[in-house]
């Protein structure tokens, strides 16, 4: 799914440029709205709801708006396009998604035993983080002109394995249970462990990158099989 909310200091938020480029309509016609709506709502609940911002765009600036849960609900109520309700229910799908995420990053600070496992998983991407820095190297020296992105690539390919949506805010790890961080674990063990290997076999870098991600599905598929059991 579509990042259609983040967090901003702790709360779920959305854009006015965001809900225009999705819902396909123009992002002037969603700013009008705004400002309509600034004239019928009290001004405290609106500022509530709303914040204004301003945006860079190919050297021009824009305004837009930051907008909460009721701010969003407010603003679409009375959009009616061909795809306003499957996008309505998309951007509630967020909502909820970031909600839960913040309910479950708080509840995990609060548990020791999560904290601990928390921990281990850290010294394990840093482990882990090391042998993508040597694989970062080995592609260079193959000729890789963008070798650095793959420790972004590898992050994605082991969350995609597992079937993780990441975002940024809070981060994904704070917001797994002790199992799915644990499960984590053992998967970014899998891609360091098969990164080693295949280097140490001199395939290309290339070549190293799509067995990697094999070898992540193959544990995916394994986990899976153990939850089920």
């Amino acid at each position: 799914m579509k990042n259609l909310v983040k967090t901003v200091k702790g709360e779920p938020r959305t854009t006015s440029d965001l809900i225009a480029k999705e819902f396909g309509i123009a992002h002037i016609e969603i700013t009008r709205k705004m400002k309509n709506l600034s004239m019928e709502i009290p001004i405290l609940r609106f500022n509530e709801m709303y914040k204004k911002d301003a945006r860079i765009v190919r050297g021009r600036e824009f305004e837009t708006y930051s907008m909460n849960r009721d701010g969003y609900m407010f603003l679409v109520m009375n959009i009616s396009t061909k795809k306003a309700h499957s996008k309505k229910l998309a951007f509630i799908d967020a909502f909820n998604e970031m909600e839960q995420a913040l309910v479950k990053q708080a509840a995990n600070s609060a548990d020791g035993n999560w904290l601990k496992v928390r921990n281990q998983s850290k010294q394990m991407r840093l482990q882990q983080t090391d042998v993508i820095k040597e694989f970062v190297e080995y592609a260079t020296k193959q000729g890789s002109k963008s070798a650095k992105f793959y420790y972004k690539h590898i992050t994605n390919a082991t969350y995609s394995a597992l079937q993780l949506i990441q975002h940024k805010k809070p981060k994904l790890k704070d917001t797994l249970d002790t199992l799915e961080l644990s499960q984590l674990m053992v998967a970014e063990n899998v891609a360091k462990k098969s990164i080693s290997n295949h280097m140490a076999s001199g395939e290309h870098y290339k070549t190293v990158f799509v067995l990697v991600k094999q070898d992540l599905i193959k544990l995916a598929a394994t986990l899976l099989i153990n939850n089920q059991g």
